[in-house]
C-alpha cells in the first residue's frame, strides 16, 4: 500500500466569518500505532486523540504547545497526547488491564465512555499562566465532544469530525476536520455549513475513498467562497532529550537515585516515543551530588 504524506488544510471564507482545516493524517496515525505496536480499537483511539489535539493545536499562536489528556470509561483508560501548531505531534494511551471494566457502548454512550476532557496550553518560551479547560466527556465520542469544548470552554461555535477506519485491525486511513464561526457569521452562515456537514452521508466512508483535505473542505463550504491560507504536512515528532532526562531523574529526588544506584543504573524510557536512555551511575552520582549541594 502506498504511504502518503499526512498534511492539513487550513482555508477561511472571503468574508473571514467562518474558518476551517482539515488533515488527511493516515500515515501520522499509521505510524504511531506502529511505534507503539497497537492495533484496533487502541489505534482508533490513539489516533483519534491525535487528530483531535492537532485541530486544536493548529489555531495557536507559534511558541505554543497543546496538551490532550483525555480519561474514560471506554475502550482505553486515557490518551495524552501533545500538540504543536507547525504540525508535530506525539502521543499514546494507557490501554486497559485484561481484567478492567469497559463501560458497554451503546446509543447513548460511545467508545470514549464517560470520563473528563482537558485541554492545556502552554507558552513554551513566556513565563506566562497557562489555560487550562476541562469538560466532562458528554457523549463518548471524540469529534462530538471537542465541539462540546469548543463551545463551553472558548465560546467558539464549531463543528469538529473524525475518523480513523481499520482494516483487520491496522489503520487504512485517517482524517477529520475543524470547522468555526468567527465574528461576523451570521445565524443563516452557520446553518449553511451546519447543513452541509449533516449531509455527509459518512465521514468514514469519505475518507476512505478520497482523504484529500481540499475535498473536505469542498464538500462542508460547497457555495461560500473561500481562500486557502495554509498547506503544510503533519507529523510525529517527539522532544525528548538527555536534557529532559536529567530533570526528570533530579525531581524524583535523591533517596530514589541512591536506590537506582544500588541497582547500578537506571533505564528511563519515553512514554512518547519508546526511546530509552540508560543512566550510568556516574551520571546519577553527579545529579545526587548536584542536588545534595543546592540544599546546603
Amino acid at each position: 500500500m502506498a504511504r502518503r504524506e499526512s498534511h492539513w488544510v487550513k482555508v477561511v471564507s472571503t468574508q473571514s466569518n467562518i474558518r476551517g482545516v482539515a488533515l488527511d493524517a493516515t500515515e501520522l496515525v499509521r505510524s504511531l500505532a506502529e511505534l507503539h505496536n497497537i492495533k484496533g480499537e487502541d489505534a482508533r483511539a490513539l489516533g483519534e486523540a491525535t487528530m483531535g489535539a492537532l485541530l486544536t493545536a493548529c489555531y495557536c499562536r507559534a511558541g505554543e504547545r497543546v496538551n490532550l489528556n483525555i480519561q474514560g470509561t471506554g475502550v482505553v483508560k486515557q490518551a495524552l497526547i501533545e500538540a504543536y501548531p507547525e504540525g508535530s505531534a506525539r502521543g499514546y494511551i494507557i490501554p486497559r488491564g485484561p481484567d478492567e471494566i469497559i463501560a458497554p457502548i451503546s446509543e447513548d454512550i460511545g467508545p470514549w465512555g464517560s470520563g473528563l476532557l482537558s485541554v492545556l496550553k502552554t507558552q513554551d518560551q513566556e513565563a506566562q499562566k497557562p489555560y487550562v479547560g476541562t469538560v466532562p466527556l458528554v457523549t463518548g465520542h471524540l469529534a462530538k465532544d471537542l465541539t462540546f469544548y469548543w463551545h463551553q470552554s472558548e465560546q467558539v461555535p464549531s463543528a469538529v469530525g473524525l475518523v480513523v477506519n481499520l482494516a483487520r485491525e491496522k489503520v487504512v486511513s485517517a482524517g477529520g476536520f475543524l470547522v468555526q464561526a468567527m465574528s461576523g457569521a451570521t445565524s443563516d452562515d452557520i446553518k449553511i455549513i451546519d447543513q452541509h456537514i449533516h449531509e455527509i452521508d459518512s465521514l468514514g466512508k469519505m475518507i476512505s475513498s478520497d482523504p484529500k483535505p481540499m475535498s473536505i473542505l469542498a464538500q462542508i463550504f460547497q457555495d461560500t467562497p473561500f481562500l486557502i491560507v495554509e498547506d503544510r504536512p503533519v507529523h510525529t515528532e517527539c522532544r525528548c532529550s538527555w536534557n529532559r532526562v536529567r530533570r526528570a531523574l533530579t525531581l524524583v529526588g535523591v533517596a530514589e537515585m541512591r536506590a537506582m544506584l544500588e541497582e547500578k543504573g537506571a533505564t528511563v524510557r519515553c512514554d512518547f516515543c519508546t526511546k530509552e536512555y540508560k543512566v550510568d551511575p556516574d551520571l546519577l552520582n553527579e545529579l545526587i551530588n548536584a542536588s545534595s549541594s543546592a540544599k546546603k
